[in-house]
């Protein structure tokens, strides 16, 4: 990723444009400790941020929809300034 590009990140406009960022790469390449980084910097920022593994999260939704509670955690993503999602 080009320095330029990865500065622009930091900054966080893409959050004002609510852009999506997608991080593709091999095993080991770094997109969860960059995807996590521009949490951070996002937060520094007063930005609200949650991250998720993506199999937790679906696997804590259908919970959810079992014990009768599906919504409570799209309510809760809709709130949020930036969801992070990992597939690790």
């Amino acid at each position: 990723m080009a320095e330029a590009t990865l500065r622009d990140l930091v900054h966080g406009r893409y959050l004002e444009a609510a852009h999506n960022i997608i991080l593709v790469g091999g095993t080991g390449t770094g997109k969860t400790h960059l995807a996590l980084a521009l949490g951070h910097a996002a937060i520094d920022q007063g930005k609200r941020v949650r991250w998720y593994n993506v199999v937790d999260l679906v696997n804590y939704l259908e919970q959810e929809k079992i014990r009768g509670q599906g919504g409570r955690l799209v309510k809760t993503l809709q709130s949020m300034d930036l969801v992070i999602l990992d597939l690790c």
